[in-house]
């Protein structure tokens, strides 16, 4: 893995949504499809724009 603190951060992030997905699954929450589109959206735009700037750079 990179050594890049924003990728760090990013993976962190994604693993820590993961797991609110499921725990928000388990507690079968109404609101899951919304948080689960939101934090998708998010951190897909999170990911592409952290490979795009550091294309350059590796």
């Amino acid at each position: 893995m990179n050594n890049n603190p924003i990728r760090a951060a990013l993976f962190a992030l994604t693993i820590l949504y993961g797991l609110v997905i499921g725990l928000l699954a388990m507690l079968d929450t109404p609101a899951l499809g919304l948080v689960a589109a939101i934090g998708g959206v998010l951190l897909g735009l999170g990911w592409a724009f952290a490979g795009r700037f550091s294309r350059g750079r590796a």
